[in-house]
């Protein structure tokens, strides 16, 4: 009974443990232990940070053993330093904004909660005209880092993250491959935005559309998930223009193969000769 006792104890101690993260921003030199953790229940200095720093880094292990000494378990993870930042006195409005546009821009029907912007190091003041430079695919996560340029020519990075929810595309049923895109075998779901691998899709292409390959019913839609629809199809008749200067002449055939605007297929004439000829509209191929 006494084992069962002292594992429910341990069970206990572990459950009630918190992750230990490899920054935090500080205003009072004066660190406590709420303010790593604003939900703990018993306050306790961690550390003194000295006046003339701006940021300050110290071992992990020395802060486990402080909350361990007060009774409080902090998994530490793969943090071996934490980083203690002073909170930037400067108003991040404008690169919030910047990133709300951005973000609209990309997602028409996205609706912001809450933007946080953080500096990875002090940043003492922030020029209005100051303009963020983001990753390429930025719009794919919730959380990243980006960089403005100072006066001075030098970058400072920062940290952002987006709470959110965005309208996507999900198939509503079995999917097979070759299968066009439409409002009947999808429908829109409000989901929170996170992170996707590829660009979502949150509305209806404007151009015909179908499936790349075989999906589940349920499942978010992203541009890796669909192709646009060949001008021509396989097996389908075609009109073949031939130009002879100022002369066009038009016979029929049947593709033997599919093909989008501008691309070289084969097809093969009523007498059975095969030939090759480009794509130029749809059910129409030009002799090559």
């Amino acid at each position: 009974m006494n084992y069962l006792f002292f594992l429910l104890i341990i069970l206990s101690f572990t459950l009630n443990g918190y992750e230990l993260q490899e920054s935090y921003t500080y205003e009072r030199s004066t660190i406590y232990s709420s303010d790593l953790f604003p939900d703990i229940p018993k306050k306790f200095e961690i550390l003194k940070i000295p006046e003339d720093k701006t940021q300050y880094r110290l071992n992990a292990q020395i802060i486990s053993k402080t909350f361990e000494l007060n009774g409080v378990a902090v998994d530490t993870g793969k943090v071996r330093y934490v980083n203690f930042i002073q909170k930037s006195p400067v108003d991040f409005t404008p690169l919030k904004e910047q990133l709300e546009t951005l973000l609209r821009g990309q997602y028409p029907s996205i609706r912001i909660e809450n933007i946080t912007i953080t500096s990875r190091g002090y940043l003492p003041s922030l020029s209005q005209k100051s303009r963020g430079i983001f990753d390429e695919n930025f719009f794919q996560n919730s959380k990243g880092t980006f960089y403005i340029v100072d006066e001075h020519g030098v970058r400072r990075y920062l940290d952002y993250s987006v709470r959110a929810t965005i309208n996507v595309l999900h198939s509503n049923q079995k999917i097979s491959r070759r299968d066009r895109l439409s409002g009947f075998n999808t429908q829109i779901k409000q989901i929170p935005f996170t992170s996707f691998k590829d660009t979502p899709l949150t509305t209806l292409p404007n151009e015909p559309s179908r499936f790349r390959s075989n999906l589940r019913a349920g499942q978010l839609l992203t541009i890796r998930n669909i192709e646009s629809v060949p001008l021509v199809l396989k097996n389908e008749k075609v009109i073949v223009e031939v130009k002879n200067d100022t002369v066009i002449v038009e016979f029929g055939a049947t593709a033997t193969q599919e093909g989008l605007l501008y691309d070289i297929i084969t097809i093969q004439k009523s007498d059975g000769k095969r030939v090759r000829a480009k794509v130029i509209g749809e059910h129409r191929v030009e002799l090559q």
